[in-house]
């Protein structure tokens, strides 16, 4: 395949690290590359032992109606219908990976039921977003100057910045303006970011409302879509890692309010919960877990919920405690 597609290897061999460079703890946010050269995501601390828990995002494939450095892929999260990319549900993700390779529609812990797992004796490498970061700026002035201005307004220095998306693995579209970046921090750094965000956009001309959904922490800054994603730079203070969940109950209809929001921007979020009623029963104060990129940030402090998630019993360590379980954006809503 490398002499039908030069240009793409060119890239790909710029970018990607060989999987002997890979951090014995995997980061939320990274793209890997596998044997069969589709590309997968990877998020969260929690992964199995010589493996992670991930999704394919581009299948090579002749009639893929996605270029990438000039080779055809398949996009399995969206379609193009009449123009327009469209979201395709996570069950027909999964459906779609598992008859890619039928090896790996095997049984899933709870929260990684829209996760597949990959060992990674199959791939080929990892994309280091901060390496990507510094190579697409040196390439790209639009991307220079696009990290060099978020890198202002938010005032964090460029070796905290990384980015995910397609540009980690060297796409770069002059026309599209998003721009996804990974900022590395602990904790109480990620938080001064995030409440900059917030004041930037108290401004309603600088708010992302996109697919019917206000993103509370996108912002539109000089014609670039920010599109944040926060990484924790101290293992410790990782929450939710190397740990177990066993399902109590598969389906509950829960109310409650947030009361402590320290992990809420993270993937997996991590929130505290108290005024909680499940299946109509008042409950003593227990943590939400929502294993679902797309809803980092969405809660804050106060917010009054509803959810259809699950209650699950979490092992880590010694330590053992009840939560409630999103793993999919729609089991739960803002009601306040």
């Amino acid at each position: 395949m490398e002499t039908r597609y030069p240009n793409f290897w060119k890239t790909i061999d710029e970018y990607i690290a060989p999987m002997e460079q890979l951090h014995r703890k995997i980061w939320d946010s990274t793209y890997f590359m596998r044997n069969d050269d589709s590309l997968v995501f990877c998020e969260g601390y929690c992964h199995p032992r010589k493996g992670l828990w991930g999704k394919i995002i581009y299948y090579p494939r002749e009639e893929g109606d996605v270029s990438i450095h000039g080779r055809p892929y398949e996009c399995i999260t969206k379609r193009l219908i009449d123009d327009e990319m469209i979201y395709i549900t996570h069950p027909a993700q999964i459906a779609r990976q598992c008859e890619i390779d039928p090896s790996l529609d095997r049984v899933r812990p709870p929260y990684a039921e829209y996760e597949l797992e990959f060992p990674f004796e199959q791939f080929v490498g990892h994309f280091d977003c901060r390496k990507s970061l510094r190579i697409a700026m040196g390439h790209y002035p639009r991307i220079d100057a696009a990290a060099r201005q978020v890198s202002e307004v938010l005032e964090v220095p460029i070796k905290r910045m990384g980015v995910t998306g397609s540009l980690a693995y060297g796409v770069y579209d002059p026309h599209d303006e998003d721009f996804d970046v990974v900022f590395f921090g602990t904790v109480e750094e990620n938080r001064r970011v995030v409440e900059r965000i917030y004041d930037i956009t108290r401004d309603p001309s600088h708010q992302v409302i996109e697919y019917n959904k206000l993103w509370p922490m996108r912002f539109h800054h000089n014609g670039v879509l920010v599109c944040p994603f926060f990484v924790y730079s101290e293992w410790g203070e990782v929450p939710l890692k190397d740990f177990r969940v066993e399902l109590i109950k598969e389906k509950i209809r829960a109310t409650a309010r947030v009361c402590e929001d320290r992990h809420a921007i993270y993937m997996p979020a991590f929130l505290q919960l108290d005024q909680l009623v499940v299946d109509g029963e008042r409950r003593s104060p227990m943590p939400l877990i929502i294993y679902d990129g797309a809803l980092r940030g969405d809660f804050k402090k106060g917010d009054e919920i509803r959810t259809s998630g699950m209650l699950v019993r979490v092992s880590q360590g010694r330590e053992e405690f009840e939560a409630v379980l999103v793993n999919l954006y729609n089991q739960i809503r803002k009601v306040k």
